[in-house]
């Protein structure tokens, strides 16, 4: 499959045009990665030069966190990306530090593009780079509302003024 055929079902530039596709595709920093299961393509508090767009498999989002009673640090998973789903945003909004790590839970190919071209392309095109940053502002939220949504003890906003009217009076 070519380059803009990917990005058409990738869900941050899904609606744009052919021409601004063409664009994008003709990024020279394009590459193609094949990762094993349990290989890590980025950690945790590095350096975000690279943007990611899954073409096959499977990727785990993971952060670092001290479990209770233990001194070393446990990945958890917070999101899953697949097939068209992007990550390593952070290499296109400052500070460019990754805020988690990305481990392939399964053999995958994922392509990547510099986050640094990219925003070059999106800067001198104004419409374009509205459009991607649109719909990557979609992603963002999504995916934090579903990271929320498996927090535990999680009470709904309504819930919790509920509970602070009922603490009040």
């Amino acid at each position: 499959m070519n380059l803009v055929q990917i990005l058409k079902r990738c869900e941050v530039f899904v609606g744009l045009s052919d021409s601004d596709l063409e664009k994008i595709a003709s990024l020279p920093s394009w590459h193609r990665h094949n990762y094993r299961t349990g290989q890590v393509i980025f950690r945790e508090d590095t350096d975000a030069k690279d943007f990611y767009i899954v073409e096959e498999g499977t990727v785990s989002l993971a952060v670092a966190l001290h479990q209770e009673g233990e001194k070393k640090l446990t990945l958890v998973r917070v999101d899953t990306v697949t097939k068209g789903d992007v990550f390593g945003w952070s290499s296109l909004i400052p500070p460019h530090s990754r805020n988690m790590s990305a481990i392939c839970v399964r053999p995958s190919t994922v392509i990547s593009v510099s986050g640094a071209e990219l925003n070059e392309l999106m800067d001198r095109n104004h419409v374009l780079g509205y459009e991607v940053m649109k719909s990557l502002v979609r992603v963002i939220a999504r995916r934090l509302r579903d990271i929320h949504a498996k927090l535990p003890d999680k009470k709904t906003a309504a819930e919790k003024r509920k509970t602070a009217r009922v603490a009040t009076s």
